[in-house]
Order: C-alpha cells, then structure tokens, then sequence
C-alpha cells in the first residue's frame, strides 16, 4: 500500500486553517437572498482548501485517518480510508461518501462510521476493499476531533427544519472537499465518484449539478451513486415527510384501514393520501396492537403536519434571509375539507431554484439510482421521472428498483412490508456501485427475479 501524500499538511495553522481555541467565533447562518442558494449562483463560484491530518485512527483493516478542511471558513472535518490494493499508475480512484441525516443532537457526535456495524460502515468497507480512497465528510457541524466540534452547527439551528435548505449547506462543504483533493498526491482526480444515501442524495445532486458541465469547479465527478435519495423539491418534501412520519392520514385508505391504498374495501376514497407504506420501523399496521405508535402519529391530520412545516419553513426564511422579513403562506379549505397551500411568490421564485431535481441539463454526469418500491422517503416516481428527464436531456441515468426493500434496501422483518419472496438489494446495489464507478455497466449485476 502506498500512504498518500497531504501537501501543506502537518498544524492546523500551516494548512491554512487557524488552529482551534474554545475562542472561535460563532458561524452566522444568516444570508442575503435565497438566491445566492441557487444552482446558478452556486456554479458561479470558487471552492476549495486544503486537506490538513488531524488523527490516525486505524491501520486495519486498511489505514484510515481523520482530516480538516475549510469550507467558507468554517473547519469541518472527514475521514479518509486508503486501501491495501496496490496503487495504480494514475493513483487511486476515490469515492467521497455522503451519508444521510443525523440531527442537530447527534451531529456533534458523528463517529464518521469508524468500526461501525451499521450499512453506512459496511458500504465504506466495500468500497475501500474493491481499491478506492474513500472520504467520507461529516459536514458543517457534525462530529468533533481532537474534543474540537465542527464549525457550524448554527447552520443546523437555522436550517435543518421544514426549509429542507440544510443539504444545500453541506453541499457547499462537499464541493469545498472535492476541490481540495488537488491538496493529497497520489490520487486519481480524474475518477472521483459519489457514493450517497437518503440526505446524502439530496446533497450528491446538487453537488452533481453544480459540478457538471461548464460550472466553475476544477475538480470533476466521474460518476455517482444515489441510494434512496431524498431530493425532490423543497416542497415536496415538506408535504411528503413530516405527514408520512407523524398521522396515519398520510397512508391509510377511505374506510380508515390500512391496504397501501387511497381506495378502501367499501370504496371511499382518502383524499389527504399522501404513500401507501409507512417506515417499516413502525412495526404493525394493527391498530389493536398499538403500544407506542399512537405517540409517534400524533398528529390527527395531513394538514396539521404539513402545518407545522410550514411554520418551520417560513420562519426560517423570514428570520435568516436579509431581504424578506414578511413572508406569510395562506391555507384556504375548499369543498368536501380540501384545502390548498397559497405560497409567498418570493419564496416560490427562490425555492425552485434551489435544489437540483428540477435541473436536468446540469446533471451530466453518469448517475445511478437505487431505491425500494415501499420507501416513502424515495419515492420510486420520483426515481423514475428524475432518470426520465437527465435522459431526456441528453445525460446518462440508470434507475433499479429493489422490490419490498426497506429505506437501507434491507428486507424487513415485518411480514405486511416485505413478503418471504422478497430479496434484500443492499448488497447488489454495492456491486452495482463498484461496477459503475469503474465505468462498466451496472445492469451487469443481475437482480434475482421473483
């Protein structure tokens, strides 16, 4: 194995980064105008660092380190994971691994998935043992080093609400990462892939998006991986999660019963329905075995959750966006108790423009998505209208579908989510990873057919 070469690395403060005090100045989340989130804007400008070492922290299975790195100004950290494989001539292809929410509680916290059990843990496995350096970055405001947390975690505060920003935030990180791999020598900067999950795929996008094509950024992605995104419009999101995860409106038919339809036995019809599965954590769908589910869907209605969102995403807007402070959102009931989201205009402008899924013509690069047909976190529409349109637009998409497979592709142990047929996709998916980011074809690996 050869050790890769940090250029400028050694003390924080001949990396260009100022070494930590207990002194450090408050990141301020506020910002001028959502439209310095957007896709455009984020192309237009610069990124970069310099990777400095702070910890060795294991030197088997492979050696994997601990770094910092600035992201507009603020020091963030990530792991990194150098294989045994030999290196190539052109050094190591690399994948930056971007994994999915933590929480404002938790993020301090992160572990970076170090000697971890857990699927975040065996996908770096795989990757580092299939011959890739692989970063794993924790973002502005999560996980500490050296009892020094990340930089950031106001951001968090600010925007990790019904706004659903926050990905956008950690998606300036990644690219800051990404072109401060220039900064570690013997690494392939022509075959830097994205591996993601869930948040982590609402971020890859936008990274994709922004690093596509005729955009700023020096160093380029050679392909990406989304398992079980999360990036639909922020919109979508905010009607889609918060209802899904806190009433049963959300998911239960006409007659009040549950069936993975709107439709129920006497035909009636729920008009708030939103998916047909809930998490599969939830256990049982039989109301007479209820213990703690009735706390967890605690809301009576989708409007109540969407309600509550909404709340979160306007005063967020309207208290960390220089030029609105006046925002307001109208909800009228129309017949039969329908009711119809009015949005501030200034919002709606700002909003679809940040976020990449309505951005198909920055989405150049090769793009796999992998995801269940049972996740309301991913919708499997929304899979197959993304790859439809970055297709349509002349990039390259593949969209598999693992059948009754759980938000981490596992097969649940729940008989009403997974069926005794049904086959866990997580480790086809890894393969179909690894195959892809080598640049051959992912529909190679073969799904078994039920």
């Amino acid at each position: 194995m050869a050790a890769l070469a940090i250029v400028g690395c050694g003390e924080s403060d001949q990396a260009g980064i100022a070494p930590a005090t207990d002194q450090r100045p408050a990141a301020d989340p506020h910002i001028d105008s959502l439209a310095q989130l957007s896709i455009d804007a984020l192309r237009a400008r610069s990124y970069g660092s310099r990777i400095n070492i702070e910890e060795r922290i294991a030197a088997e299975p492979y050696e994997s380190f601990l770094a910092s790195y600035v992201s507009d100004g603020l020091r963030v950290y990530a792991r990194f994971d150098i294989p045994r494989l030999p290196m190539p001539v052109r050094g190591y292809p690399v994948v930056i691994f971007l994994h999915g929410w933590v929480g404002i509680e938790d993020a301090p916290l992160l572990d970076f998935y170090h000697d971890d059990d857990s699927n975040y843990g065996e996908m770096i496995d795989a990757y580092v043992d299939a011959g890739f350096v692989v970063f794993t970055p924790g973002w502005r405001g999560h996980g500490t080093v050296n009892g020094v947390p990340a930089d950031g975690i106001e951001f968090l505060a600010a925007w990790d609400n019904g706004s659903y920003i926050s990905p956008v935030f950690y998606a300036i990180d990644v690219l800051n990462l990404l072109d401060s791999l220039s900064s570690v020598d013997q690494l392939d900067l022509e075959q830097i892939n994205l591996g993601s999950h869930s948040q982590g795929g609402d971020v890859a996008l936008i990274v994709l998006a922004v690093a596509g094509e005729g955009s700023g950024v020096k160093n380029k992605i050679h392909a990406a991986s989304i398992w079980s995104g999360t990036f639909p419009s922020r919109f979508t999101q905010l009607e889609t999660y918060w209802p899904m995860q806190t009433t049963t409106e959300a998911f239960f038919s006409g007659d009040g019963s549950w069936n993975g339809t709107a439709v129920g036995r006497d035909g009636s019809v729920n008009p708030y329905f939103v998916f047909g599965y809930p998490s599969d954590w939830v256990g049982t769908l039989d109301k007479d075995e209820w213990t703690w589910q009735h706390d967890s869907w605690s809301l009576p209605t989708v409007l109540d959750a969407i309600t509550v969102k909404l709340e979160q995403m306007y005063g967020a807007v309207n208290d960390y966006v220089s030029n609105i402070d006046d925002a307001q959102y109208t909800i009228a009931i129309g017949d039969a108790d329908i009711f119809q989201i009015g949005h501030d205009p200034r919002v709606v402008a700002a909003l679809n423009q940040v976020g990449a899924f309505g951005k198909p013509q920055f989405l150049t690069e090769p793009l796999l998505l992998q995801h269940s047909d049972r996740d309301f976190y991913s919708l499997p529409d929304w899979n197959a209208d993304l790859c439809r349109r970055i297709n349509a637009s002349g990039g390259s998409c593949y969209n598999f579908e693992y059948p009754e497979n759980t938000h981490s592709l596992r097969v649940s142990e729940h008989g009403w989510f997974s069926g005794e047929s049904a086959v866990a996709g997580f480790s086809y998916a890894i393969q179909r990873d690894i195959v892809f980011f080598h640049g051959d074809d992912p529909a190679d690996i073969t799904f078994p057919q039920r």
